[in-house]
């Protein structure tokens, strides 16, 4: 725990808006923590910090328009979310953050096909998104695919196996895997 709270007082002298986003150099070595990662207190730390990264951008409209999109969607207001983040990787096709909220918000509006579209955008821009992986994952669940939510879901789980979330959906896909197979 000592060595996380360390690392956390690290990572946040540094200057995040140097090159944050998924090509951040600081990446390589939290994803290793991740992975190694002993409980959920040094996760979520770490978990922080690699999504403090993701939502980072050297190009002001590109943060305007994440934070613009993050509100209308914490507002329940999927169109305009979508506006802003659909804006967001027209701007910044290479973003990959950018894409994953315009999945999450098409999700949310039940187009599950473009967001699985906009999932394969996201882990094509940086593979170990966790939170992509685990979308899928909820996007396979609302098509009652059983055996590939477990797919994405493991996939999620093996870059950052404390995701509660995803443990417990992996948890709920392999059971209805099960009953299907009977």
């Amino acid at each position: 725990f000592i060595l996380c709270l360390f690392l956390v007082f690290i990572y946040l002298l540094l200057d995040f808006s140097v090159s944050a986003d998924q090509k951040d150099l600081r990446l390589d070595g939290l994803f290793r923590n991740l992975g190694n990662a002993t409980g959920m207190e040094e996760a979520s730390a770490l978990e922080n910090l690699i999504w403090q990264i993701w939502m980072q951008h050297h190009n002001p409209a590109i943060q305007d328009s994440l934070a613009e999109g993050i509100s209308a969607m914490r507002r329940r207001n999927y169109s305009e979310a979508l506006k802003h983040f659909g804006l967001l990787t027209r701007i910044e096709p290479e973003f990959a953050e950018g894409w994953n909220k315009r999945a999450t918000v098409l999700y949310l509006m039940g187009r599950y096909g473009e967001s699985e579209a906009d999932v394969y955008k996201t882990l094509l821009l940086e593979p170990r998104h966790f939170g992509a992986l685990s979308g899928m994952g909820l996007i396979r669940i609302a098509r009652k695919d059983w055996g590939g939510a477990v797919d994405a879901l493991e996939s999620g789980l093996k870059i950052h196996p404390n995701m509660q979330g995803a443990l417990k959906n992996l948890k709920f896909a392999r059971k209805k895997q099960k009953e299907s197979m009977t």
